[in-house]
């Protein structure tokens, strides 16, 4: 008998930019880094033999929170990767909820109807998952596996081993980031001890507490935004009313609006002239209960304009992050604290000087 722990990564860029990401490789966020911490003092004292990890750079980052304190090495597969999302990958949810709202709607709810161009089939992810689980159980009978993978494929196993139908996948929630699943192999034969355990996670650092888009049994909180380049006649009413200096926006080379469903809650304005940089001149973000969220979702879309673009790093400059100061104003969760601020130190920008920018913060994209 081989037991075997299943373990979804930490928290990484496309879990807080909400943005879809299947096989891009994004990196663990501030958030992830605390709760790879709390994984690993979960795992102190148990014995471990061997570590497997989809490649992909969160759930490498994540295992090494078994790997390191025993001096293992980390076994990487493909097999273990997330669903290729195709044709969505380092899209925004919320422009995909909007320009494909079926497609969407299958992807959670009943994953063997979604398809789009490139993307991975769920009987595929179903069949490399078992696969995979069960090779390392015949390879090591009589030890102890730790296995890290990724939120839409542990849930597509579990769904297989619970014989749940494709169109019943409510009954097997997604897991929180980092949560854990026992399985014991036998002889080709698994069985869940238990699954979607994220108990060594407290509330301030667990990604699902924050979030909606999950729960089956509560009332959904519209929580992704979307895009779209700025259109004088629908947008200049909005613009006027919350822009404290419309030249700065104007003066930009990319003017993106951005929405929750069909209502604006606010707008940045790009500087893509730079030859590796792309900088936030202006930004405006609604204040409310959902700042934090949606200020960091800003953040992922100028990082993908900057991705797309070729560029190497994102910047804002000294005038956006006194505007998104302004905005963040008594909303950090201690007195006194600028939530926006904090959120740009958690979200990698440094201060970097030069003539063109006086005070800008950059971050790699």
């Amino acid at each position: 008998m081989t037991k075997i722990f299943l373990i979804r990564h930490a928290e990484a860029d496309g879990n807080i930019y909400r943005r879809a990401h299947g096989h891009f490789d994004g990196k663990i966020t501030f958030t992830g880094h605390a709760q790879i911490e709390c994984l690993r003092e979960r795992f102190v004292g148990e014995h471990i033999d061997v570590v497997y990890s989809s490649d992909l750079t969160r759930a490498c980052t994540t295992a090494a929170a078994i790997s390191l304190p025993r001096s293992l090495e980390i076994n990487k597969t493909e097999m273990l990767r997330e669903v290729n999302v195709g044709g969505w990958e380092d899209k925004a949810w919320g422009d995909i909820e909007h320009d494909d709202p079926v497609m969407c709607a299958n992807f959670g709810k009943d994953p063997a109807m979604w398809s789009v161009e490139g993307s991975e089939d769920y009987a595929d992810v179903q069949k490399r998952m078992k696969a995979c689980i069960d090779a390392i159980g015949e390879r090591h009978d009589g030890e102890t596996a730790a296995v890290f993978s990724h939120g839409f494929a542990i849930r597509a196993l579990m769904c297989m081993l619970y014989e749940v139908a494709s169109h019943e996948t409510h009954k097997i929630p997604y897991c929180d980031n980092t949560a854990v699943a026992l399985l014991f192999w036998d002889k080709g034969k698994i069985t869940v001890e238990y699954r979607s355990d994220n108990s060594h996670l407290r509330n301030e650092i667990s990604t699902f507490a924050k979030q909606t888009w999950w729960r089956a049994d509560k009332e959904l909180i519209r929580e992704n935004l979307r895009y779209a380049d700025f259109e004088p006649e629908r947008d200049r009413g909005f613009l006027d009313k919350h822009c404290g200096d419309v030249n700065l926006f104007h003066n930009t080379d990319m003017k993106c609006m951005v929405f929750l469903a069909d209502e604006p809650i606010g707008f940045m304005g790009l500087d893509a002239s730079g030859s590796d940089a792309v900088s936030i001149e202006c930004i405006f973000v609604r204040r409310g209960e959902m700042f934090a969220s949606f200020f960091v979702q800003f953040i992922g879309q100028a990082a993908y304009v900057a991705r797309k673009l070729g560029k190497k790093a994102l910047l804002i400059s000294e005038a956006a992050v006194n505007q998104a100061a302004n905005q963040g104003e008594n909303q950090g969760e201690n007195q006194g604290e600028n939530q926006a601020v904090v959120l740009l130190s958690q979200h990698g920008f440094i201060e970097f000087k030069d003539c063109r920018h006086k005070h800008p913060l950059v971050r790699e994209v």
